[in-house]
């Protein structure tokens, strides 16, 4: 299978739906967990460095704007990859996404079955072990957690996109529910004291030792706005994709940065950060507002549901997005075509949605049975390689960007979010300069994440020569395929134009 020659995927999503599966990925269980955290550690400069991430965020909005409008398709990142900077890349951009995802994935269902118990003790309900299961070195309600939820995501994205979307839906309301609740709470509890000393150190005072747990915690809560890229993976199922991409994105993410932004200020005003004990950072904000009196005890039930939820969004909206760009990138031959198939009743690429939701169940038990890789607990040790995965992939997307006026410039011309010349080089070398930065600091805390990430690329790379090598043989240029658009993503169907 070549060129054309494979089905399309005929179902739409409309404005709503995509804004839905926007902040289901974008805002996900991080929100609930990591302001605490980084609390203990910069105090109430977190408002501060909440304020900062803003900025690396919008200049990934403003790169996705644009080439989302420019070349509105299914599987984004590789499309710009290989499009825009080069076959090999094109290649890495499939690569490196698929084992971040494979990352977060575990990521998410494990911290699902870790916060579980919360939401449980929360309604007053106790789960003990029998004693005959005491000695097994795996927690089976743990591994049934993990396993319940990837097998009931994967079921539904195998059945298509349009149950994909009324799930987020629903679930999205719930969870933004859960999140005003948390805010209300925190706001009628707001004491402005709180506040000062901004930066403080551990005794309370401005700290002399450098501002290093305030630039951690701009990078760590910067981390949940990420899930943005998701919009490009599925340019071909939106309704309207060159207008409807920018829009998801502006009142998607609109959305996702006010709520954020709100959860970590009234998180601030309503608990002296002194105050916040281990106990309770291990529950999250559900269990800073249990501990400190800001709800009553249904509202941290549904703060804490909300936050299982919100891991259950990430599961459910990155095995529709990434399977896309696996179906792209197999339309090509740079993965076996198998991938490229959609199912006939269900419309969907049921063999791509399978490789990215099975290997994380087989991987779980694996997980579920360890505390920590090397001196890093397993969670930071997987969020890490997501992290490093979706900068180095941002790093790309940001040479594809500075490229794309000069390989399509009637995309660049006729787009229909058009960023000005200028705009466009400084956005591109911006979100080059900042994945990188926020590469090292996040790699630094998990080395052997990055290790584990440079020899996936190494396997590959490998994977790529053979591949070229191998339908070289047979007389066919894979580096040509994987450098025109295909009919139905070309401007009136010519070949002019690089390919546009």
């Amino acid at each position: 299978m070549s060129g054309d020659e494979y089905k399309l995927i005929t179902d739409r999503v409309g404005l709503v739906g995509g804004i839905a599966l926007l902040m289901g990925t974008a805002i996900g269980m991080s929100i609930f967990l990591v302001p605490t955290q980084m609390m203990q550690e910069a105090g109430p400069s977190i408002t501060v460095a909440i304020l900062l991430s803003i900025f690396p965020m919008v200049f990934g909005i403003l790169l996705l704007l644009q080439l989302g409008g420019a070349i509105p398709v299914a599987g984004g990142n590789y499309v710009y990859g290989s499009r825009l900077v080069g076959p090999f890349w094109g290649l890495l951009a499939v690569a490196i996404p698929v084992i971040a995802v494979w990352s977060y994935l575990l990521f998410a269902a494990l911290g699902f079955a870790e916060f579980l118990p919360v939401l449980l003790d929360a309604l007053g309900v106790s789960l003990s072990t029998p004693g005959a299961l005491d000695g097994l070195p795996i927690d089976l309600g743990a591994l049934a957690a993990v396993w319940g939820l990837l097998a009931f995501f994967l079921a539904i994205n195998y059945r298509g996109i349009q149950l994909v979307t009324k799930v987020q839906i629903a679930l999205v309301v719930l969870f933004c529910a859960g999140m005003l609740t948390f805010v209300v709470g925190g706001f009628l509890s707001f004491d402005a004291d709180n506040f000062t000393p901004l930066f403080p150190d551990g005794e309370g005072q401005p700290f002399a030792d450098g501002l290093a747990p305030f630039f951690l915690a701009a990078v760590v809560l910067y981390i949940p706005f990420q899930g943005f890229a998701m919009i490009i993976e599925i340019g071909e199922e939106l309704d309207d994709p060159v207008k409807n991409i920018p829009r998801v994105l502006a009142v998607g993410m609109s959305l996702v940065a006010v709520l954020t932004i709100a959860v970590v200020f009234a998180l601030v005003g309503a608990v002296p950060w002194e105050e916040v004990t281990d106990a309770a950072v291990e529950g999250g904000i559900a269990g800073v507002a249990d501990a400190h009196g800001i709800l009553p005890t249904f509202g941290v039930g549904l703060v804490a549901l909300a936050a299982l939820i919100a891991a259950a969004t990430t599961v459910n909206t990155l095995l529709t997005s990434y399977s896309r760009t696996i179906m792209r990138a197999s339309r090509d031959n740079v993965v076996p075509d198998y991938f490229a198939a959609i199912h006939g009743e269900h419309g969907t690429p049921h063999r791509s949605i399978a490789l990215l939701g099975l290997v994380p169940i087989a991987l779980a038990p694996f997980f579920v049975s360890i505390d920590t890789i090397g001196a890093v607990d397993v969670l930071d040790w997987l969020v890490t390689l997501t992290v490093t995965g979706i900068f180095i992939a941002f790093m790309i997307a940001g040479v594809a960007l500075w490229n794309l006026p000069k390989v399509f410039p009637q995309r660049y011309e006729f787009s229909f979010y058009r960023l000005p010349m200028p705009v466009l080089k400084v956005v591109a070398v911006g979100n080059v300069v900042i994945s990188f930065i926020f590469t090292l600091l996040v790699a630094a805390s998990a080395p052997t994440a990055l290790v584990a990430m440079f020899v996936w690329l190494l396997v590959a790379a490998g994977m790529y020569v053979y591949r070229v090598r191998r339908y070289a043989k047979r007389g066919v240029d894979l580096k040509a395929e994987m450098s025109l658009l295909h009919k139905h993503e070309k401007l009136g169907g010519s070949n002019t134009d690089g390919g546009d």
